[in-house]
């Protein structure tokens, strides 16, 4: 099964590029997608999210993922403790996708620390990095979630650096236009894919 891991600092732009993907018929799984599920319900991860960090729900039970944020954002050893919570029951959840799209050309994962973590490594056939410039993920960010400078700083400085980013991509898309010019840049890798599986 051909599969594509894509990832890129926050802000770049890989939510609006998994859209242009599903636009492709190319069938998605979204890593910050199945962290909201898994949050959001009955999972076991919320019960171990409140043994290890107490207070981030609000009265209906909800995770305040601000909250949450601001505390693993201020603290490495916390997001370490809430990786290992999520981390696992994350990819058990991507396989479980991943086992009823055998018959798709192929596939692409969104993996945020794909680099980092080095989890799903071993499962995708190439890495594809959407990047831009850090003062237009800072702009997107604080546009898009309205939080703090100091903190998107503090999460893009916990992500693996840009460059080595860069240079562990297979494939490198820059994220610097507007959506046309992003479109254009997938399509062009969507006929380079169809065509690394038809020689497959």
């Amino acid at each position: 099964m051909f599969i594509i891991g894509m990832t890129g600092g926050i802000g770049s732009g890989k939510s609006e590029a998994l859209k242009i993907f599903e636009s492709l018929n190319i069938k998605v799984i979204d890593l910050d997608k199945i962290s909201k599920e898994i949050t959001d319900t009955n999972h076991q991860a919320v019960e171990e999210i409140k043994l290890a960090f107490g207070n981030v729900f609000d009265k209906n039970n909800q995770l305040d993922r601000k909250k949450l944020r601001e505390i693993i954002f201020s603290d490495k050893n916390q997001k370490i403790h809430l990786e290992k919570i999520l981390h696992p029951k994350i990819l058990q959840e991507v396989k479980k996708k991943l086992s009823t799209l055998s018959n798709e050309s192929y596939v692409v994962i969104d993996i945020p620390l794909l680099f980092e973590t080095n989890q799903y490594t071993s499962l995708i056939s190439r890495s594809l990095v959407i990047d831009c410039e850090v003062n237009d993920q800072i702009e997107r960010v604080k546009k898009r979630d309205g939080i703090d400078i100091s903190i998107i700083q503090s999460i893009i400085n916990q992500q693996i650096d840009r460059k080595l980013r860069i240079e562990k991509g297979d494939d490198i898309i820059v994220n610097d236009g507007s959506i046309e010019k992003l479109t254009e840049s997938i399509k062009a890798l969507h006929k380079k894919y169809l065509n690394l599986v038809a020689v497959k």
